[in-house]
């Protein structure tokens, strides 16, 4: 089973080097208008989801600890239950349920009760505001035996929260504020 060699027949003709190469340049010239835009939108997508990655985490962080501040216990001279000492970057304090509970951050870890609440932190800050809406100096200070002192851990009654995440360059900051439950005056 031989096979028969066909010689070229007249009119059939195949691509010449120059019209190859053209063509590569003409894929080439259009590769190169395309591209970049198509990274460019991988890239801020990536970018987008990231940062829609840290607000969230950042987001539930804060309104637990939110929450977990709106219970603080209440004393019976109507003053919250905060453990003396606290500062701008931790908290002590006594629930509702009696559980006390410590928010702080241990290096790039946000933490309550000494378990990860969320990582990737870079900074934590708690201000503390009286009924009069001043802010109170930091760390607070032990009660004071005269009533008109407004400066001390039994003077709280609204505390704001800030939180920032990092990841690499790209940094997301939460800011919440409570309230503190059924407490009156001051």
């Amino acid at each position: 089973m031989r096979r028969e060699r066909t010689p070229f027949r007249k009119g059939i003709e195949g691509f010449s080097l120059i019209e190859i190469v053209v063509v590569c340049v003409l894929i080439g010239i259009i590769a190169a208008v395309i591209i970049p835009p198509l990274h460019q939108g991988v890239q801020s997508f990536a970018v987008t989801e990231a940062r829609g990655d840290l607000t969230s985490q950042a987001r539930q962080a804060a309104t637990r600890m939110i929450r977990e501040l709106r219970n603080i216990q209440k004393k019976a001279d109507n003053t919250p239950n905060i453990t003396t000492g606290a500062n701008a970057t931790s908290i002590t304090f006594v629930d509702v349920l009696d559980n006390t509970i410590t928010f702080s951050l241990s290096g790039s870890t946000l933490q309550r009760n000494s378990n990860a609440l969320v990582d990737q932190v870079s900074s934590l800050q708690f201000r503390y505001f009286n009924g009069s809406n001043t802010e109170l100096p930091v760390p607070l200070s032990a009660p004071d035996l005269t009533p008109a002192s407004v400066d001390d851990v039994d003077d709280v009654r609204r505390i704001m929260v800030t939180l920032t995440l990092m990841e690499g360059s790209l940094a997301v900051s939460v800011a919440e504020q409570t309230f503190l439950r059924e407490m009156t005056g001051l």
